[in-house]
């Protein structure tokens, strides 16, 4: 029975990783607030684990279903599902990422940014400050809330919607 109302009751935390569903798991792609920031419950079919810090994409394939991710190999060219804000998603399991909120992101090296800076997914789950000027013109996923130094990580308000 799919979930038709207000967020459900989740009896494990947002930091939560498994590799196993059990029977009180959320379904893939439910969706909860916590502290204000909305997350999205989802799985990590890639081949790469999805680090704190890093942007999701969803996965596509035949052999996927619902709400697949990985993390992008190519910058600027996909859709942003969601960031992993506390606890690594290895390979093969499953868990939370942060939709839309505060979160601590890592930028590309050879990108930085000055607070209220935009930016966009780049390559291997990191961000990038976003300009037509510099020639990365992805999709604007979020705006630095601090500057940020080339490969450093750093405060952003991301949304997906």
């Amino acid at each position: 029975m799919a979930f038709q109302g207000v967020d459900p009751v989740r009896v494990e935390t947002i930091s939560n990783v498994t590799a196993t569903l059990g029977s009180r798991d959320p379904q893939l792609g439910a969706k909860c607030t916590q502290d204000g920031k909305e997350y999205i419950f989802v799985y990590n079919g890639g081949n790469s684990d999805i680090e704190k810090g890093k942007g999701a994409v969803l996965q596509g394939g035949s052999n996927t279903a619902g709400h697949t991710c990985t993390v992008s190999s190519a910058s600027g060219a996909d859709f942003l599902v969601g960031v992993c804000e506390h606890a690594t998603l290895t390979t093969g399991t499953y868990g939370w990422l942060l939709q839309k909120g505060l979160v601590t992101v890592e930028m590309e090296a050879g990108s930085s940014g000055v607070t209220g800076a935009l930016l966009a997914l780049a390559a291997d789950g990191e961000f990038a400050f976003r300009s037509a000027s510099t020639g990365f013109a992805g999709p604007v996923v979020g705006k630095l809330m601090e500057s940020a130094a080339s490969g450093a990580s750093a405060l952003a308000y991301v949304s997906v919607y």
